[in-house]
């Protein structure tokens, strides 16, 4: 009777072990599973992460080149500007000099003529003019 009793304890207790290694193994496959599901949104993220980067990266270059055609253009446009300034420059020099060229041919024949009417002879020519009509008057 005790070993029949022994038996029966013993197999109650197997089946307890069973059912209780049942349902550890079932919360083990559960918690493998989250760990799988982890995992798996893990790899995820850092894959969306790395492709995040990557697309930056290719956003920040497009971004550079278009700023950098954009600086060659200006620069051409001022290129273009400096060299009009120039010519402009050159086209108005020429002018100005043939205008001060006129300038000192004028200042030059003022010159002349103020000494004309400045001469002494002039003054001399002048004074007899007035003793002559001075004269033509008192006869």
């Amino acid at each position: 009777m005790q070993l029949a009793q022994d038996y029966e304890n013993l197999y109650s207790q197997n089946a307890t072990f069973k059912e209780s290694i049942q349902r550890l193994e079932a919360e083990l496959l559960k918690y493998h599973k989250i760990e799988d599901t982890m995992n798996n949104s893990l790899i995820f993220a850092q894959q969306t992460a790395e492709d995040m980067k990557t697309n930056a990266r290719r956003e920040a270059e497009l971004i550079l080149e278009d700023a950098k055609k954009r600086i060659a253009e200006l620069l051409m446009v001022y290129q273009e500007v400096i060299k009009r300034l120039s010519l402009f420059n050159t086209e108005l020099k020429s002018q100005m000099g043939g205008q001060m060229e006129m300038l000192e041919k004028n200042q030059h024949r003022v010159e002349e003529l103020s000494q004309f009417f400045y001469s002494r002879d002039l003054k001399e020519m002048l004074e007899k003019l007035e003793e002559a009509n001075i004269k033509d008057v008192q006869e």
